[in-house]
């Protein structure tokens, strides 16, 4: 067994202002792995109406999680690059919805997809909030690796940690203490990507340019997928 931690109170939360506890769900490894694929991926999108913006930020967010996966995956990371493509394309299916409810999108997206039939994908979904030291005390998990190339993406643009968390500072920084929880943050997430980045022979600044083979029309999004 595991637990996989949702820290539901910042980010796009934020965008309500809502505060949300930090809850707990049990996932049971040994369950049988339940991925969707690609185009069923696509197909949830549609069907649950997510809108284009959301959509296109999620396959970017996506692509950019697979490029790092595949990566690590020839230093021996052993990632499963279906299950972080699936996350990716799934991380915000909840996300109009909570906009108009108030409501963690994090959280009830986790709990769509886990009542679709998909345990492991849920559980990105749930986890891809925010960030907590022990998250950074075991190895690399395909959650991890979604949760950072959500950080590295705005909106559709590939930026570094520090762009983009300054543009949450800007927007949500209202008070001392979101400023400071903010930077506590970053400097997580700035340690997760050391820990990505450690050993391999590209720096965080090189995934910019991914940007513009995820956007080619012939496959868009997903060329670093199959490549």
């Amino acid at each position: 067994m595991r637990f996989g931690r949702i820290l539901v109170n910042m980010f796009e939360e934020m965008d309500n202002l809502v505060v949300i506890n930090i809850v707990e769900h049990e996932i049971d490894k040994n369950l049988p792995m339940m991925i969707p694929s690609r185009q069923q991926c696509l197909s949830l999108m549609a069907t649950h109406q997510m809108p284009v913006h959301i959509r296109a930020h999620s396959r970017y967010v996506a692509g950019i999680a697979v490029g790092l996966s595949k990566t690590l995956n020839r230093h021996g990371a052993g990632l499963n690059m279906e299950l972080v493509e699936a996350g990716g394309l799934l991380h915000d299916i909840a996300k109009a919805h909570c906009l108009r409810t108030g409501e963690s999108h994090a959280l009830i997206g986790g709990q769509m997809v886990r009542r679709m039939g998909y345990p492991q994908v849920a559980s990105i979904v749930e986890d891809h909030v925010n960030i907590a030291d022990s998250d950074l005390q075991s190895p690399l998990t395909e959650s991890l690796l979604v949760n950072y190339a959500d950080k590295r993406v705005k909106h559709t643009e590939v930026v570094s940690l520090e762009e983009r968390f300054g543009d949450l500072v800007e927007r949500y920084g209202v008070t001392s203490q979101r400023r400071v929880r903010l930077n506590q943050y970053l400097s997580l997430f700035a340690r997760l990507e050391e820990m990505i980045f450690a050993g391999l022979d590209i720096q965080p600044r090189d995934i910019v340019v991914w940007a513009k083979v995820i956007a080619q029309p012939a496959d868009p999004v997903f060329a670093l997928a199959g490549s």
